[in-house]
């Protein structure tokens, strides 16, 4: 014991014990809390809460996991790349993990990296793409060992963004989606496959946030789409990768999509009308792990456009200003009442109906007529004919 002057016991805390102002002191060392976007309109909607007259600048934030999805075409990669080129600049490590393995072209990082900025820097472009990390992970189980036993070095001390483009891609390759997942009869192997592909997502995602957290870093991850149909609504547009697991560990969701601009917008000049022609726009859908629209929605939407030197904001003005950027898209009724349906349903129909080879059903008999004869022949049937002024229909044979 400490009063026969052993020394005293070790404490059991598993962390090291750090002093306030050490810790303040690393915080302030680790830079920027958020990592821009590039536009302004979305970083005042990515910006925490603050105190009246203190600004805080908002982004990507570090240590939580962000989602990027969209259809093809719509700007994810440029979006992120014009995030890195704001990394790069501050003075921090970018890692792009291509789990597409697609060719990124480095003249677009350094057409970004290149432009001109409201604070001049002078480091060397060398310098800035020295700090900028590409790596290939050509299946899901190298994109799964580089975070589950990362190398050493991975990621650098002062790394601040960690992009994986098009995760959808590897996972798909891995567990594919078949048309064995809607059928009523499913088999041991496409039951196996269904279950295994949440496995491997639910541990995925917590790998993911475990590791931001502990590096401190904004990992943001792009994903594609996939259509959704619910009942008699209109299609929707849905991440191809979903899992409870999965939503809980995202934090910050964006939507990127494109569209028409409003009628009422106006352009200030020539350029500012090219850039309406290739508008898009970025929906917040969730934000800090709350979301903040319904399913098929696009929560608060920010234009913007792409030009050679990176992203840049579009001020659409409109006489209006509550007119809102996308209307929603009103649900086409079912084409039948549900009480005609259930009438139906109790009645057992005949061959004729069930084929619609009834008299005078075009629509269900399309591809089958051939000719209308007219109503002054008489078509010899089994020794009958037909009555005249009415026509009768033709059936084209086909041989198997």
């Amino acid at each position: 014991m400490a009063a026969n002057g052993s020394p005293p016991p070790q404490s059991s805390h598993r962390l090291p014990t750090v002093s306030a102002s050490q810790a303040l002191q690393s915080l302030n060392a680790r830079g920027a809390r958020f990592v821009p976007t590039g536009l302004e309109q979305l970083d005042k909607l990515l910006a925490p809460p603050s105190l009246p007259g203190h600004h805080v600048a908002g982004g990507y934030a570090r240590g939580k996991v962000a989602e990027v999805y969209g259809p093809p075409g719509a700007g994810k990669t440029s979006l992120l790349l014009q995030a890195a080129s704001n990394a790069l600049h501050e003075g921090q490590h970018v890692y792009w993990i291509d789990a597409a393995c697609a060719p990124l072209v480095p003249q677009r990082l350094h057409d970004m990296l290149a432009a001109p900025r409201d604070t001049p820097s002078e480091v060397t472009l060398d310098a800035l793409r020295n700090r900028f990390h590409h790596l290939a992970v050509p299946t899901l189980a190298h994109l799964l060992a580089l975070f589950v036993r990362p190398p050493a070095g991975f990621p650098q001390p002062s790394t601040s963004l960690v992009v994986i483009d098009s995760l959808s891609t590897p996972i798909d390759n891995a567990y594919p989606r078949n048309t064995d997942d809607r059928a009523k009869n499913k088999t041991d192997q496409s039951k196996w496959a269904a279950g295994r592909r949440y496995a491997v997502i639910n541990d995925m995602i917590a790998t993911f946030t475990k590791f931001a957290a502990l590096h401190d870093i904004a990992l943001v991850i792009t994903c594609q789409t996939i259509t959704r149909i619910r009942g008699a609504s209109r299609a929707l547009l849905a991440p191809a990768v979903t899992g409870i697991e999965w939503e809980n560990g995202v934090s910050t969701r964006l939507l990127l999509f494109r569209d028409w601009v409003p009628q009422q917008a106006r352009a200030q000049d020539k350029i500012e009308a090219d850039r309406l022609q290739k508008t898009r726009f970025a929906g917040l859908v969730k934000l800090n792990g709350v979301a903040l629209t319904d399913e098929g929605g696009v929560g608060n939407v920010v234009p913007f456009a792409i030009d050679i030197h990176g992203l840049c904001d579009i001020n659409i003005t409109t006489d209006d200003t509550a007119t809102s950027l996308v209307l929603p898209i009103q649900a086409r009724p079912p084409k039948r009442t549900f009480d005609e349906v259930d009438q139906d349903a109790a009645e057992e129909p005949n061959s004729d109906e069930v084929y619609g080879w009834i008299e005078d059903d075009g629509v269900a008999t399309e591809g089958l007529l051939v000719d209308d004869v007219p109503n002054t022949v008489h078509v010899d049937i089994q020794g009958g004919s037909t009555a005249e002024g009415r026509s009768t229909k033709l059936l084209r044979t086909s041989t198997v």
